[in-house]
């Protein structure tokens, strides 16, 4: 009795003012929700940036060759065989290879079934230099193409590439136009680049997947001093490429290097034009140069150059290949009995 009295006595703690704990969450609970919306919109964006950027990070990274931009070769023998030997030789898997077919003939253009036979199936994305007129059919001209009188052919051309499966390759159509060696030089860049729509628009009809890469020398050509006059038009043209060999000048010296990066129509020239395009720059045709004028010999350091240019503008590269085909002017192919083991070396080294 006397401990129920001592607890009676003590003051009792105050009741819960239910009423009040109620409004007050009523008052703060838009503020809650927001917090909470907030958050998970945060967390939603996180995830989005991480998923893009492990996408990113294996998009680049799903090229055969293991390398951030596609790396390939014109094979000494321009055949598959000569293919895989250059990528057992060097270490590293092949994405690209380059690959022409004969000229002479509308035939050798539009229906040269022998390449094609050689190169479907193959693991690799085609880039086929194909001429824009042939060289040995009289009265040909850039000026009845851009009239559309050998659309046919195109359309021709379109159907049998998709035939063999290579309805989404490569096509460096008329390939270093601003050159005069070539019987498709683009003297009259008007009428050249309403040739180049022309065969583009014919094609498509056969073939719409295939890639068109409107390929520049590199530097000031005799053919055209500015080959932009050329440009056909961004809504026919896949990409930009640029050929670029150790030459004119060679790359010997920090001089004739920062020429072919920086110079007049160089590779950062070309870059920058491909940019302004929304196009990525192809470089089709690189290599070393072992005799002649200008050539750069046994180079190694134009070697580690070129590869320090894909590899700072890697996202910005189509692909390049490197030159070492069966009839090579340059004298600059690698593996066995190369002229330039210096640079054989420092590509396997770097590719």
């Amino acid at each position: 009795m006397t401990g129920r009295a001592s607890l009676s006595g003590l003051p009792r703690r105050p009741r819960k003012r239910r009423g009040s704990h109620r409004r007050r969450r009523r008052v703060f609970q838009p503020f809650l929700s927001a917090v909470r919306h907030v958050r998970w919109l945060v967390l939603a964006i996180i995830a989005v940036v991480i998923l893009a950027g492990i996408a990113v990070y294996i998009g680049r990274h799903a090229n055969r060759s293991g390398l951030p931009w596609a790396s390939g070769v014109y094979p000494t023998d321009a055949t598959p065989a000569g293919a895989a030997a250059f990528a057992a030789w060097r270490g590293r898997q092949l994405d690209v290879v380059d690959a022409w077919s004969a000229r002479a003939t509308w035939a050798d253009i539009d229906d040269p079934v022998w390449l094609y036979q050689l190169w479907s199936g193959q693991p690799y994305i085609v880039a086929f230099g194909v001429a824009m007129l042939p060289e040995d059919v009289p009265g040909v001209s850039l000026q009845a193409c851009a009239d559309g009188s050998y659309d046919a052919y195109w359309h021709e051309f379109g159907k049998v590439i998709s035939s063999y499966g290579l309805g989404a390759s490569i096509i460096r159509l008329g390939w270093e136009f601003n050159g005069n060696w070539y019987v498709w030089q683009a003297s009259d860049p008007t009428t050249w680049a309403r040739c180049w729509q022309q065969i583009v628009t014919s094609a498509r009809t056969t073939a719409p997947k295939l890639q068109w890469d409107w390929n520049v020398n590199r530097g000031v050509s005799v053919g055209l001093a500015n080959p932009a006059l050329a440009y056909p038009g961004n809504a026919y043209v896949s990409m930009i490429g640029i050929d670029s060999y150790d030459s004119w000048p060679s790359a010997k010296t920090n001089v004739g290097w920062q020429t072919q990066l920086d110079g007049s129509q160089g590779l950062n020239y070309w870059l920058a034009f491909a940019k302004a395009h929304g196009k990525l720059l192809s470089v089709p045709e690189w290599g070393n140069v072992y005799s002649g004028t200008s050539a750069g010999g046994d180079d190694a350091l134009y070697v580690n150059d070129m590869r320090a240019f894909f590899s700072s503008n890697a996202r910005e590269i189509a692909f390049e290949c490197n030159f070492q085909g069966p009839v090579s002017p340059a004298g600059g192919s690698y593996g066995a009995g190369t002229l330039v083991p210096k640079a054989a070396a420092a590509y396997k080294a770097d590719f």
